[in-house]
């Protein structure tokens, strides 16, 4: 074949992959309510919060999927279905799915949500507190090995401390993570004795507990926000703020714990974890991560561990808030991702998040994932172009919603990739999950609906897209 004949070969094969591609995009733009594959609809309503994990699990094939249930105003506690803490499953092969109810009539608020682990013999963990009522929470452990379809009866932990009419004590969110390196002892962190971060911990594979301690304080006896990221074998990590982001200009700050002590980002000792009520430990004296202020006010979003072992933080700032009453910023956030490399931390924006949910909560944005088998992989929601920030809005009804992209990196987070995952959509598509998968597949999760306060307005359901583990 002559140089001219290649020439012009090549640039009909080019010339036909831009059609299809051009083809594709004009399909997207047109689509109402386009998904990029098929969607699945787990369950007709649910929702959660993101300071429990695992929210989702994947085990030999099926998924599974904690959320709560709403039915309308959260003064509507005595109607059916109201607050009921749910777990979803789905066979990843035949596509079969269920729901099962581990507690009816719970609370209708998405703080609630059960944080799930895989115990040594197979049976599952869910864990589950109400949003800051007293200091119990509750658990459940199924019944048989890779089961669902049976639960044993519900089983009560009390933790230490004085029940507070909003504070206090009280016990919020589930954190179950188990350590081999420790006989398999199973961590259980929460949000307990004087609003900060407690643990429990039990020996005998979650059927009993027993309080740990307090892993730090924080400003003025409210929580510092914590999320938390395990390798399974000898460490936990954990990202926090000093406040909540109502109350304070949030920075974050990254610390680990091993064989019981707790210790900066580049290993050095900084103090023993706590067995008791009291710390010393506070989160600003850890390794900072980022620096917030009144223009970036920081709150994460997601937390997990990179191939190596080492931690990565998908998280939002509020840009537009500065000087202005609660309810009158978070119009403006952006998504940041962090990573450690072992020596630093590399941190830039990669994203526009759009705005907020509802005013009242100036901080609450459509939040985003880190894919846990390839940290170079993100899933945001946001209802603002990524790149440019300019509002999205939808050709099906003229409004703004929030859409779910998939962001890439090839650079190590200096620069992204963008492509669709919804657009054109008539309702929201918020809080996107993908669970840690050692199977040929794994998911994408998100609610799918309208979210207007975690008390219990929301008519999401949860929705799942089947995909390669390892997609790229």
């Amino acid at each position: 074949m002559g140089g001219n004949d290649f020439v012009s070969h090549r640039s009909r094969s080019l010339l036909a992959i831009l059609g299809v591609l051009l083809l594709n995009a004009t399909t997207i733009s047109a689509q109402t309510n386009y998904v990029c594959r098929s969607l699945i609809e787990l369950s007709d309503n649910g929702a959660w919060s993101w300071f429990m994990d695992e929210r989702a699990i994947i085990d030999r094939g099926y998924l599974l999927v904690g959320s709560v249930r709403a039915i309308g105003k959260f003064e509507n506690s005595t109607a059916p279905g109201w607050g009921n803490v749910e777990l979803s499953t789905l066979d990843l092969k035949t596509l079969k799915h269920e729901r099962f109810i581990l507690h009816e009539h719970f609370e209708q608020d998405d703080h609630d949500a059960p944080g799930l682990l895989v115990l040594r013999d197979g049976r599952y963990l869910a864990a589950y507190s109400k949003h800051n009522q007293d200091p119990r929470s509750w658990f459940r452990i199924s019944s048989r090995p890779h089961d669902t379809s049976e639960w044993m009866p519900e089983v009560e932990m009390v933790t230490p401390g004085v029940k507070g009419n909003w504070g206090g004590d009280n016990f919020t969110y589930c954190n179950p993570m188990m350590l081999s390196a420790e006989g398999n002892r199973i961590y259980l962190f929460h949000r307990g004795v004087s609003q900060d971060p407690n643990y429990l911990t039990s020996a005998d594979d979650g059927r009993t507990w027993t309080y740990g301690g307090k892993l730090f304080d924080g400003r003025h006896g409210y929580s510092p926000y914590t999320k938390y990221a395990c390798n399974g074998r000898d460490i936990i990590h954990f990202v926090a703020t000093e406040d909540h982001p109502r109350n304070y200009d949030n920075s974050l700050y990254h610390g680990f714990i091993r064989n019981g002590k707790v210790y900066q980002s580049d290993g050095r000792l900084f103090a023993p974890l706590s067995t008791g009520t009291n710390t010393s430990i506070r989160p600003w004296n850890l390794t900072r991560v980022y620096q917030g202020g009144p223009t970036n006010v920081a709150w994460m979003s997601d937390f997990e561990l990179d191939k190596d072992g080492n931690p990565v933080v998908l998280f939002t700032i509020q840009v537009d808030g500065a000087g202005l009453p609660r309810g009158q910023g978070g119009m403006d956030h952006r998504f940041h991702y962090a990573r450690w490399d072992g020596q630093y931390w590399h941190e830039a924006q990669i994203a526009f998040a759009g705005t907020r949910l509802y005013a009242g909560e100036d901080d609450y944005t459509g939040l985003g994932s880190i894919n846990p088998q390839d940290t170079s992989i993100v899933y945001i929601s946001t209802d603002a172009e990524p790149h440019s920030g300019e509002p999205l809005i939808s050709k099906a009804d003229s409004k703004r919603h929030h859409e779910l992209y998939r962001g890439v990196t090839t650079d190590g987070g200096k620069s992204w990739t963008w492509t669709t995952i919804t657009s054109n959509s008539t309702t929201d598509n918020l809080r996107p999950l993908v669970p840690v998968s050692k199977d040929p597949q794994t998911a994408l999760i998100w609610m799918r609906g309208g979210y207007w306060n975690n008390r219990g307005e929301w008519t999401t359901k949860v929705v799942a897209l089947v995909m390669e583990a390892n997609a790229h």
